[in-house]
């Protein structure tokens, strides 16, 4: 069953350019160090990123109340394919509303990077 589906598109030049005047206080809150560590400082893969947490929390429904942004972040398997980890708080969390599995998909090009998530749960 459906829990929840959310999305997000980020415009990367606008990105950059918050990017660049924000700078590391900006990373820091919004990214884990292995988030950084793995995207360095290209723009539409910061960009996917942070548009894979948007739609999370759009797809949970409650944006960001009680939650950081750190607490979801965005990995990616043998193969490439994004996928999320959580924090604890979060997995107990989602365990708590029935979501028992999270589908992310990111996808970017020259301007923008686009994100989906799908929720499942087991029937109520």
């Amino acid at each position: 069953m459906i829990k929840g589906i959310g999305i997000d598109i980020v415009e990367v030049i606008r990105f950059s350019k918050i990017l660049k005047r924000r700078g590391q206080p900006l990373l820091t809150r919004v990214f884990t160090p292995q988030e950084l560590e793995s995207c360095g400082t290209i723009a539409y893969r910061l960009a996917g990123r942070f548009a894979a947490k948007e739609a999370f929390f759009k797809a949970l429904g409650t944006g960001f109340r009680g939650f950081k942004w750190q607490e979801v972040e965005v990995k990616n398997n043998p193969l490439g394919a994004p996928y999320f980890h959580f924090s604890e708080k979060l997995v107990a969390y989602l365990d708590s509303i029935g979501v028992t599995k999270t589908h992310l998909t990111i996808s970017h090009c020259k301007e923008y990077a686009v994100a989906q998530v799908i929720m499942e749960g087991k029937q109520e």
